[in-house]
């Protein structure tokens, strides 16, 4: 089929929103053979709006639209359309339930605004959105169907996986498969070089950069289930092949649920001691749920005061070796992990910036350590960025040292044995 992208509002005009829903959705389209013949945004006006779909149901056989189905005055998607195509409008009493619904079990009782985004074009089919109030709709007008989604990711990403994309499958005489492999410890220029001139076949490559992690989405489409498996398993195994450990994980369970997973499986607890991430690295982990099963402290010390009173680092280690040095580090997972008791302890001290570099420790300089009962080590690192990037990257990295623990691929470290 032919398809158009349309994105509204006065935000992605005027680049107060990045659009990144065009491309996720050119994507899942791209998946199943269909073609993608125009992109276009168009701001907050009902006439605007109505020409813009007018247009594109000339050229389309479907239009995907998203953006302007909320309650407030300058969501206008659904009055324009229906202008546009002379399509009455009717109160649907089944979405305006699910609306008050929504809103009672969010302790909020439904506004008169919030009545508009149960108005739908007659002859419609309402997608259901089970993330927020305004339901997907699909609609035929003037011979090109149409979907009209919120301009929420979250709430697109729902309403599109569960009825846009079985309807895009079954008009297609292709099948697709997929899979998704996560990357991590590699910039994406130096994973796609490794990858360049590899055989993939007629599998499709697209990378996703999902800071600190780089996805790789493979794709195959065949007009049989068994040649797009095969074709798909084919492919994956290359590119595994070239990248080596730099692939952590498969599918959509990101490195702090992959971790989790393992410190569970292991009957392992941890604890974290961090200065400069800033307490980011007990975030990512108990970002997921059942995190208390395996994590049990994590202590933020940016001060040598804090250091030494609750990780009892020695004064003497940070007047010889500084903050910011292998043995500070060391001492930091070491105090976390027996203090708390934990089977892991795991620590980061470093230069965030953008000050208080020197010449032998310059700005992004990073130690990290991981204690366990069987000993210690220490690992070196320069992440010379900004200070966002240093301290998220940071963060991941630790949790990485981790999984990279518990899988017996740690890299050679430094420091001291420990008994």
């Amino acid at each position: 089929m032919r398809i158009e992208i349309i994105t509204t509002g006065d935000e992605v005009m005027q680049g107060v929103i990045v659009d990144s829903n065009t491309a996720w959705i050119a994507d899942r389209c791209a998946q199943f053979g269909h073609q993608v013949i125009r992109h276009e945004s168009v701001g907050d006006d009902l006439s605007a709006i109505g020409d813009v779909l007018r247009n594109a149901a000339k050229r389309a056989d479907a239009v995907m639209v998203t953006g302007g189905l909320g309650p407030t005055a300058d969501d206008l998607t659904v009055e324009a359309a229906s202008k546009a195509f002379q399509v009455k409008l009717i109160k649907d009493e089944d979405v305006l339930q699910g609306i008050s619904h929504f809103f009672q079990s969010v302790g909020h009782s439904t506004s008169s605004s919030n009545e508009k985004q149960a108005l739908i074009p007659e002859g419609s089919e309402i997608l259901k959105n089970k993330v927020g109030t305004a339901p997907g709709i699909k609609v035929k007008l003037n011979g090109c169907w149409f979907f009209f989604m919120p301009g929420v990711p979250k709430e697109l990403y729902q309403i599109f996986d569960d009825s846009v994309m079985p309807w895009l499958s079954d008009k297609s005489d292709q099948v697709a498969r997929e899979r998704v492999l996560r990357c991590f410890g590699e910039a994406e220029a130096s994973i796609d070089e490794k990858l360049q001139g590899l055989d993939l076949g007629d599998t499709r490559l697209s990378f996703r950069v999902m800071f600190p992690e780089i996805l790789l989405k493979l794709v195959a489409r065949s007009k049989s289930s068994a040649d797009a498996d095969r074709a798909l398993e084919i492919a994956v195994e290359r590119v595994r092949e070239k990248l080596g450990e730099t692939v952590y994980g498969e599918g959509y369970a990101s490195l702090s649920e992959i971790t989790g997973r393992l410190l569970r499986d292991n009957n392992a607890t941890l604890a974290v001691a961090e200065s400069c991430t800033g307490g980011l690295i007990a975030s990512m982990i108990t970002d997921i749920p059942g995190a208390s099963e395996y994590f049990l402290c994590g202590c933020v010390t940016y001060s040598n005061k804090s250091k030494m009173e609750l990780l009892g680092v020695g004064e003497e280690t940070l007047k010889v070796y500084g903050a910011v040095s292998a043995e500070t580090a060391m001492a930091m997972a070491k105090g976390v992990r027996v203090s708390n008791g934990a089977s892991m302890g795991v620590s980061v001290t470093g230069i965030a910036g953008p000050g208080g570099g020197t010449a032998e420790k310059p700005v992004g300089t990073v130690y990290m350590a991981l204690s366990t009962p069987d000993g210690i080590s220490s690992y070196k690192y320069s992440f010379n960025r900004d200070r966002v990037w240093f301290k998220q990257f940071a963060a991941a990295k630790v949790v990485d040292l981790v999984r990279r623990s518990l899988l017996g691929l740690l890299p050679e470290g430094g420091g001291r044995d420990e008994n």
